[in-house]
């Protein structure tokens, strides 16, 4: 995979950054709530009687991929790529993928490119990729925008363009896609790509890809806040933002030592501040994603029992 360097902390200098005292709560993943005691299989509740065995849900997908339906396709396609390593079959899940693709489905055009730009299941081709990648994001994916952005601005599979890099970033950006959030904030903070420096606005897209779950924008808050960038030195906000990008599952290297560093220059009581703070930004980002998957449910629900009407 392609990384641009988008970390002002790999870029600025080196940090050490430690303890989320929300005491090891600390490695919940972006937008899930934190993980709960297994229950006793033995008291465990019996399944409810219409649900579907594993068996039942492959031959649907199955009978749904027939019939054309293009996310069936990629349904069956995630399955042949994500199985155990036993049976996985990148070859089956790469033939599926492209029957989506050649049903038009953004999805199945990215995850086309996705297997050419590393080879799974087929030799690696970037140019083959980055023909995919531009189908998909002329759908409109805004994972497809931000990896073409990428590609134009390394020439991998096509010419180099930093305009062309620009131009896709800001549409996956515009589309509040988190990590082309948090790549436009690098660039405005560093001035990059013919831009001018703007702190301000690199921490507006920070705060824009924190609020989508991306660990990397709230270290980058975090860095805003501890160098005083474009706004006043404040630790103890420093201090809850590493503390949140590290309970968000953080990959940056020294986060623990960073955090350390940043928590012993605060009193006792702005640690507890700070800890506080990032404890409630979480639980109240937890609540609004349980939220938004509650609202999609309800809606797939109700679009089934509609078209169940339909057919009766």
């Amino acid at each position: 995979m392609l990384n641009r360097p988008v970390l002002i902390l790999a870029l600025l200098l080196a940090f050490t950054l430690g303890t989320l005292s929300l005491n090891a709560t600390a490695q919940t993943k972006p937008n899930t709530p934190p993980a709960t005691p297994a229950a006793d299989p033995k008291a465990a509740a019996p399944a409810p009687e219409n649900q579907q065995s594993v068996e039942e849900i492959l031959q649907n997908l199955n009978k749904e991929a027939a019939a054309g339906n293009p996310r069936a396709m990629i349904a069956l396609g995630s399955i042949h790529e994500n199985a155990d390593l036993s049976s996985r079959d990148y070859g089956a899940a790469l033939n599926w993928f492209k029957k989506a693709a050649d049903k038009n489905l953004a999805e199945g055009h990215y995850k086309v490119g996705s297997f050419y730009e590393v080879g799974l299941g087929v030799k690696s081709n970037l140019k083959s990729a980055f023909q995919s990648f531009e189908k998909a994001a002329n759908l409109g994916l805004s994972e497809a925008e931000f990896k073409l952005s990428q590609l134009y601005a390394f020439g991998l599979g096509v010419n180099q363009d930093q305009k062309k890099s620009l131009e896709y970033l800001n549409k996956a950006a515009d589309k509040n896609y988190p990590p082309a959030l948090n790549e436009l904030g690098v660039v405005n903070i560093l001035a990059q790509m013919g831009q001018k420096k703007d702190e301000k606005k690199a921490f507006e897209l920070f705060t824009k890809g924190a609020e989508g779950g991306f660990s990397e924008s709230m270290l980058n808050l975090g860095v805003i806040y501890r160098d005083g960038l474009g706004r006043p030195v404040n630790n103890v906000q420093a201090l809850k933002w590493f503390l949140l990008a590290r309970a968000f599952g953080s990959p940056t290297p020294g986060v623990a030592e960073t955090i350390i560093n940043t928590r012993d220059k605060l009193k006792p009581a702005e640690v507890k501040t700070a800890e506080k703070e990032a404890t409630a930004w979480r639980d109240e980002q937890v609540k609004k994603a349980k939220a938004v998957a509650d609202a999609a449910q309800a809606a797939q629900a109700q679009n089934a029992a509609n078209q169940d009407q339909k057919k009766r």
